[in-house]
């Protein structure tokens, strides 16, 4: 792990894949708590802290959404990147970075699985965010010496998802249902494969990253295998309590969908010994258990 000098810091740590990140660094990590898009305020938060590693995480991640934000996903992901890059350039030059991109910069890829040698050719506005994330990032690993890792993230899933993402939406649809005594599941296109990882065993292995011994670079983060979407709403329409049909609805097709979105996740293996540990059934029973919550929660406070 990083050194002692300073905290870890997080970016985007109010969102979903920032809470498990802070329960996994436990006391180690500390929320940013600034727009990255504000270079100046984000500057001062660097110079202040004096971090020992930082990891990037804030984002507009949707990809069905940027299409609608082309701009707002430029400005936050890439410019975003750009300011965190230059204050700790400025104010914490020793410290590790870790950029959470996403396996979708493959776009669609030319070998299955995809290495980290695959070609970066991305096809949504998000993705192309992140490809500039990186770019800027690997400039200044090059050129000023920042010690920099890109974790290519792969679809990542779990307790706390929202219903911007299909297995939010899923999760809360079938949440809904029961509450309803069942009905239809509302779904996009359900041909596209997924390599999907517990969003758990995902921030375990940006923690090992974080490792100043872990050298510097690019790295899947993937389980090296693919499922359906059509297996994952099979799934999730048995752990429901209730009987639930599907129905496909127009308005959830996306622009484009890759086919098949697929990781090789063997660089982080060897430089790390990181192996997926919570299986995919768990992630989806997890994610309902959480959309059922809430739900119930809502439900409450609306009588």
């Amino acid at each position: 792990m990083p050194d002692a000098r300073g905290p870890i810091l997080v970016s985007g740590a109010e969102g979903f894949v920032g809470s498990h990140l802070l329960a996994e660094l436990r006391d180690e990590a500390l929320p940013l708590g600034v727009d990255v898009r504000d270079a100046a305020e984000l500057a001062d938060a660097v110079r202040e802290h004096d971090p020992a590693a930082i990891v990037h995480l804030a984002a507009i991640s949707s990809v069905a959404e940027s299409w609608a934000q082309n701009a707002e996903i430029w400005a936050v992901n890439a410019i975003g990147t750009v300011n965190v890059v230059e204050a700790l350039l400025r104010g914490a030059p020793r410290a590790r970075m870790l950029l959470a991109s996403t396996g979708e910069v493959y776009g669609r890829a030319e070998r299955l699985p995809t290495s980290e040698a695959g070609r970066v050719a991305p096809l949504s506005p998000y993705a192309a965010s992140k490809a500039a994330a990186e770019i800027a990032c690997e400039q200044a690993a090059r050129a000023a010496s920042l010690d920099v890792v890109v974790a290519r993230a792969f679809q990542h899933e779990g307790p706390g998802r929202d219903e911007r993402f299909a297995i939010g939406s899923w999760t809360r649809q079938i949440a809904e249902l029961e509450l309803s005594g069942g009905g239809a599941l509302r779904v996009g296109d359900l041909t596209p494969e997924r390599d999907i990882s517990d969003v758990r065993d995902v921030c375990r292995a940006y923690r090992l990253l974080l490792d100043p011994s872990v050298p510097s670079g690019t790295y899947n983060v993937a389980s090296g295998k693919k499922v359906s979407l059509a297996e994952i709403v099979e799934q999730l329409v048995r752990m429901a309590r209730v009987p639930v049909g599907v129905e496909q609805d127009p308005t959830r097709l996306r622009p484009t969908d890759i086919p098949v979105v697929w990781g090789d996740p063997s660089k982080l293996r060897a430089a790390t010994g990181w192996v997926p540990e919570v299986p995919l059934e768990r992630t989806l029973a997890d994610a309902l258990d959480y959309a059922r919550a809430v739900v119930s929660q809502e439900s409450v406070a609306g009588t």
